[in-house]
């Protein structure tokens, strides 16, 4: 690898400091044509990309080192302000579902060798949901209602130290009594559709969230379709039948209440107030009118 290397360290990562501590290390056995940069919070972390736009390259390498909700955020600057420049990733957070879907090691040495013995950039297909002016993207999914909810529980227990298949699922059970049901319609390549007694809408471009669980099997940011999944009038005794089956066999998508589509682009429209969700990162909102398809996007993995 003859690239310069912008790394990007999220201090707000799980992981961070233990792996800036091992990049220090391990970075010159491989290379010196680099710099670090660190961030705080997602402010400093536009303003870094929108300073990089002045004197970036195109042959330039972009590295994150932290979680998916990290790469989520360094993705969508810099696709705000226009650098089409190759992705690297070191993941340091605490799902890593990006990470394990695409075979990157979560120990930092290990993750440094796979960065280096790298050969050519992978294009691969990123979640892009557009409404009006306002624009989300994402790399692993994009989830509407309880997905959302679960993380802003999971994040108020324990600020995602331990998210994991465990931690989600327990989670789920207590964002479910929480969650109120709410009428969706969707349009996808299969039709159109209306939900009356929606508990969650994941629109995911990658088959895991929450950590390792297996939620999408056929999701595959390599080929351009999203993966729709529609929880509708899910009772509790659904749900302890649904959570086995995603966990053991991944047949989950077989159960009536689950509906599920495979399509290239897809509309959402609810006027209720969700919680939601893109990679982790919390959001909220009153009403979704959004349009969601792919973008390409290379990445150096």
């Amino acid at each position: 690898m003859d690239q310069f290397l912008h790394i990007i360290i999220n201090q707000q990562s799980r992981n961070s400091d233990d792996t800036f501590k091992k990049l220090l290390l391990e970075l010159p056995n491989y290379t010196n044509n680099y710099k670090i940069h660190i961030t705080d919070n997602i402010f400093q972390l536009e303003q870094l990309i929108k300073d990089l736009k002045e004197t970036i390259t195109a042959e330039q390498l972009v590295v994150t080192v932290g979680g998916d909700g990290s790469l989520n955020q360094t993705v969508t600057f810099l696709e705000k302000y226009g650098l089409k420049n190759d992705i690297g990733y070191i993941p340091a957070g605490s799902g890593n579902d990006f990470a394990r879907a695409h075979g990157i090691p979560v120990k930092t040495e290990k993750a440094i060798a796979h960065l280096f013995h790298v050969k050519e950039a992978t294009e691969l297909s990123i979640l892009q949901a557009t409404q009006g002016d306002h624009e989300h993207y994402a790399v692993n999914s994009l989830g509407i209602g309880l997905d959302g909810l679960v993380n802003e529980v999971v994040n108020a227990k324990d600020g995602k130290k331990s998210l994991g298949p465990t931690s989600y699922i327990a989670g789920v059970f207590s964002a479910f009594v929480k969650q109120k049901k709410f009428a969706i319609t969707i349009k996808v390549d299969q039709g159109v559709y209306t939900f009356d007694d929606v508990q969650m809408a994941l629109i995911a471009n990658n088959s895991y969230f929450g950590g390792g669980i297996k939620i999408a099997p056929e999701a595959d940011d390599r080929d351009d379709f999203l993966d729709v999944i529609i929880a509708n009038d899910v009772s509790t005794s659904n749900l302890l039948n649904i959570f086995p089956r995603v966990l053991i066999n991944q047949s989950h998508l077989l159960h009536p209440k689950l509906h599920f589509f495979k399509t290239k682009q897809v509309a959402i429209f609810t006027e209720s107030e969700q919680t939601a969700q893109k990679d982790g990162e919390v959001f909220k909102q009153k009403g979704f009118a959004y349009t969601f398809s792919t973008k390409k996007r290379s990445f150096w993995i």
